[in-house]
């Protein structure tokens, strides 16, 4: 007897039974996703399977606005029956949301109404109430969640009763999270949301007076108005300074936004590619050679000046850092001296800038490194997300806002940028 053939006849039958199985739930697979689609057309619905992010463009009540990665998936356009146009997609960066958008007349006060147990995770309003049917909410506006309670209030109520209330009024855009996948149950769904709509639409007169810019078109971050994000914009490379050599350079995660009026910032993550040959020989005295490809990132955020200023530096203390950069400027604060090194072509400048006060400020912020040089501001920054450049930039503006005047003045800068209240708070200079 062949035991040989036998058991290679016997994984042969295993292995198609194997890829029988898998053939089978394709199929499966396949025909539900198919039937699926049809159910959602033959509404008259129209429906892409990978839609770009910029279908959430405009939108900034968290969800929304917070947050890299953003993706998007899963998008349906349509109208209900009474008309109402919205559209609905799976959304993706700091959680998984399916979320239901149906247009305002008008873009309107940040408002989110939410049922008791319910989030919206980074929403930050100032006011919070009470809803009749239970839940909070919250408001930046009180006098306009009253107008507008009074016009739609008995339709979020119905809604309520039926589905889990996580509502928002996000610009002109009426926003829902928690909207079902399955067609049928996803037209019960959009049609009780509709009278929502159609109450603020009924009541546009009575809004009027509460009417807010129009959101831009773009990807943007939450209460950071100014803030804008882009997946990628490797033509960034070409005008800041990054780590040269090796291959397939890259931007990812970019952040452009405004510093102050005429100042701009960019944060993003450079990725970057270089290969190595490695040699090895084995026991038998065998050589051989492999190519290795490393992987390499560095965080890239810099601030765009509108003014020249001289050289300086401002870096962690480092015995590395004195040896190959030289001698640090030394200031009358030893615990300043420990943390920092300073450095500067114009010592009378550092000593100018960084007075006492100037010292006791970046001490009691834990101030990060970072560098003046060329009209341009360069931060060694520790990570790369939101909360960080916002960090960043809250500690760049306390400090160009204790820069003497008399430094502007000798810099040419009639009007300084940036100054201190009597409360001790940034001013940012109008115009």
């Amino acid at each position: 007897m062949d035991d040989g053939g036998s058991t290679w006849a016997g994984i042969l039958v295993v292995l198609l039974v194997l890829l029988g199985i898998g053939a089978a739930i394709g199929i499966f697979f396949g025909v539900k996703r198919h039937r699926y689609v049809r159910a959602l057309r033959d509404r008259g619905w129209q429906f892409e399977s990978s839609p770009g992010p910029e279908v959430a463009n405009g939108l900034l009540v968290p969800p929304f606005g917070v947050g890299f990665r953003r993706k998007t998936d899963e998008h349906v356009v349509g109208r209900t029956r009474s008309g109402t146009d919205f559209q609905v997609f799976e959304y993706q960066s700091a959680g998984d949301a399916r979320v239901v958008c149906m247009p305002l007349p008008l873009p309107l006060p940040e408002l989110v109404a939410v049922a008791t147990g319910q989030v919206r995770m980074g929403a930050a309003l100032p006011h919070r109430d009470m809803l009749p049917s239970g839940g909070l909410l919250l408001s930046t506006d009180q006098t306009f969640a009253q107008t507008f309670m009074a016009l739609a209030g008995g339709a979020i109520a119905a809604f309520a009763a039926r589905y889990p209330l996580s509502l928002a009024v996000d610009g002109d855009q009426l926003t829902q999270v928690g909207a079902p996948k399955n067609p049928d149950e996803l037209e019960a769904y959009l049609e009780a949301l509709a009278p929502i709509a159609e109450a603020v639409r009924g009541g546009a007169a009575q809004l009027e007076p509460y009417r807010q810019p129009a959101p831009p078109e773009r990807l943007g971050f939450y209460h950071r108005p100014s803030w804008y994000y882009l997946p990628s914009d490797d033509g960034l490379l070409s005008v800041v300074d990054h780590t040269g050599g090796g291959m397939n350079h890259r931007t990812a995660d970019v952040v452009h936004g405004e510093f102050f009026s005429g100042c701009w910032f960019v944060a993003f993550e450079h990725h970057w590619q270089t290969q190595r040959t490695e040699t090895s020989t084995d026991s038998n005295g065998n050589t051989t050679t492999r190519t290795v490809t490393d992987n390499h990132v560095e965080v890239i955020h810099e601030v765009t000046l509108p003014f020249s200023m001289p050289d300086l530096e401002i870096t962690n203390d480092s015995r590395w850092g004195r040896l190959f950069n030289g001698a640090s400027i030394d200031f009358e604060l030893d615990e300043f001296n420990r943390a920092y090194d300073v450095r500067s072509s114009i010592p009378k400048f550092a000593h100018d800038v960084l007075h006492p006060r100037q010292i006791e400020y970046l001490m009691a912020t834990r101030a990060m490194p970072f560098s003046i040089g060329n009209a341009r501001v360069r931060i060694r920054a520790s990570e790369h997300s939101p909360e960080a450049i916002g960090y960043e930039l809250d500690v760049l503006a306390g400090f160009f806002a204790r820069i003497p005047a008399f430094v502007w003045q000798d810099l040419g800068v009639g009007q300084p940028p940036l100054r201190l209240s009597a409360d001790g708070q940034v001013q940012v200079r109008a115009g």
